[in-house]
């Protein structure tokens, strides 16, 4: 009875089976090493594999977080938004020349312009996000487009946007329009007194010089506009008016 109970613990424990009978956590590293090729990478396969692939996948995302926001963070320093048909013709040009002229701080930064259709639903919908996620600074549209989007409160009042002496400077540019109150509803119970949000670029040689072509543009500001500063250049050199005046006076408090 006690020999064959020996014979048996023998045959369990067989050195060819032994690293079969332990749990992972009492193999040791001398017997992985002396595993067969074969069986060793097996033993890695299973074990440390997702656990490699999960540091791996790790280290890319945090490399590549710090790669944007860090050592190579780029900024957008002046956004410029054309609806239905107001981008200039030659608008790569238009934003060279803004590019060269705002100053970018770094070689990552840049200016951007970009055009929607507001008939287009899917369009519409970029367009507002990016207004009210404060993503555009100014706005160039049609005369109708204007009056229907300055109405909702999408401008901002340009006589507390500007400078003094430059929204004195541009006021016979200057475009009015009423805000409309609603109800809980949506429907219109009141406007409140002519705010002016616009600016007619009917005679703006600027832009006609890169190919504009509407009958009667309005620029708009942002009211939160990210990028004031360079905004400001921006509407001086749309408007043709001495670009001191956007670099050196204080908007109106």
């Amino acid at each position: 009875m006690d020999s064959k109970i020996v014979k048996f613990k023998k045959t369990v424990l067989d050195d060819d089976a032994k690293i079969y009978q332990r749990s992972k956590d009492t193999i040791t590293k001398e017997e992985i090493r002396n595993l067969p090729l074969k069986q060793r990478l097996g033993y890695y396969k299973d074990y440390y594999l997702k656990i490699t692939l999960a540091v791996i996948a790790a280290a890319v995302v945090i490399i590549s977080v710090l790669n944007t926001t860090i050592f190579n963070r780029s900024e957008c320093r002046l956004s410029l938004c054309f609806l239905n048909g107001a981008l200039p013709a030659q608008s790569e040009e238009m934003d060279r020349f803004f590019e060269e002229q705002i100053g970018l701080e770094s070689k990552n930064d840049f200016m951007r312009s970009d055009t929607y259709a507001l008939d287009n639903y899917q369009m519409d919908m970029a367009y507002k996000t990016r207004l009210m996620a404060g993503a555009i600074d100014l706005i160039v549209c049609p005369r109708d487009v204007f009056l229907e989007q300055s109405e909702l409160g999408f401008f901002c009042d340009l006589e507390e946007f500007l400078p003094k002496e430059m929204y004195t400077q541009l006021s016979d540019l200057l475009v009015e329009n009423r805000l409309a109150e609603t109800d809980d509803m949506g429907e219109i119970i009141s406007y409140s007194d002519p705010i002016p949000m616009g600016l007619d670029l009917s005679g703006s040689d600027f832009y006609k010089s890169y190919g504009g072509m509407i009958e009667q543009p309005i620029l708009c500001a942002v009211g939160h506009s990210l990028n004031k500063e360079n905004s400001l250049k921006a509407i001086a050199y749309f408007t043709g008016i001495d670009i001191s005046l956007a670099e050196t006076e204080e908007a109106t408090e």
